[in-house]
């Protein structure tokens, strides 16, 4: 049963809330199926780099090796940074979808990168 993109974020939700100081989550979801085959969170706090995507990516890579990563899309709490966002780039996903934008997390006090 294919889930809508407001559940596949609702999902990225539920995994971000695994840390209430770094609330970002992800999900990677085959397209074809709907079938999520990672999720991630920020784990930041351990290791500055890895952010919920990188995470997501990390743990889709670990699991499903090799990835076709032109066939996923990935659902995320909060628009890439450039880090994640390059990451998501290079690994030639198909399409991104976030929650909110880096300036409306800027206008509530997270430090964010805008490179617009």
């Amino acid at each position: 049963m294919n889930m809508s993109p407001s559940d596949y974020i609702r999902l990225a939700i539920v995994m971000a809330q695994k840390v209430p100081q770094y609330p970002f989550g992800a999900v990677i979801v085959r397209q074809a199926t709907g079938e999520v085959l990672a999720k991630g969170y920020n784990r930041s706090s351990r290791n500055p780099i890895v952010h919920g995507e990188i995470d997501v990516i990390n743990r889709c890579a670990a699991k499903h090796a090799p990835v076709d990563w032109t066939s996923l899309d990935l659902y995320t709490t909060a628009e890439p940074c450039p880090m994640c966002q390059s990451a998501i780039e290079w690994a030639g996903m198909a399409t991104v979808y976030f929650g909110t934008s880096i300036p409306f997390l800027q206008q509530l006090g997270w430090r964010q990168i805008d490179i617009r």
